[in-house]
Order: structure tokens, then sequence, then C-alpha cells
């Protein structure tokens, strides 16, 4: 594993600490910046009675997305953001 693949592990670890905090009886939501090539997006995580739900919306761009409901884990719903994330790049 070279040094910008480390860096890009520690970063990932580091957006999803508040993210599996809420796992752990933190009270949420939470809401994380990430980035994709130049587009920031807010990816908001949130616990509700039937689970977790995500929602994200692009800091300086059109795209504003609530997505699945019911997740288990509130790293799952972060994952399915990502995967929404890169599905409209």
């Amino acid at each position: 594993m070279d040094c910008r693949d480390r860096f890009a592990v520690w970063l990932v670890e580091l957006v999803l600490e508040p993210v599996r905090a809420l796992r752990n009886g933190a009270s949420g939501p939470v809401v994380v910046r990430t980035a994709l090539g130049e587009r920031r997006f807010d990816v908001t995580i949130a616990r509700d009675d039937g689970g977790y739900r995500w929602s994200l919306r692009e800091t300086d761009g059109p795209l504003e997305e609530a997505g699945t409901a019911g997740l288990s884990d509130p790293e799952d719903a972060f994952w399915a953001a990502w995967t929404a994330i890169e599905a409209a790049a």
C-alpha cells in the first residue's frame, strides 16, 4: 500500500467516525462532508423507528436526494449515499 492509498483509507476512517458513533448510541442526525473529484456533498445519516436513512445535498450543485430508509446500520446508510453520489457523477 503506497502513501496515497494510506491517506485515502485514513480519510474514509475520519469521515466514518461520526457515522459509526450513531451505532454506539450517539444522538443524530450526523452530517458529514465528502467529495468526488471537484464536487462536494453533505451526507446526512439519521436514525428513525425503522432504522437508518440517508440524504445528500451537493454543496454547490443541483444534486439533492433522499435515499433508502430502514437500513440496519448507519455505515450501510453512508455507503448507500456514496453509491448515489457515484451514480450521479
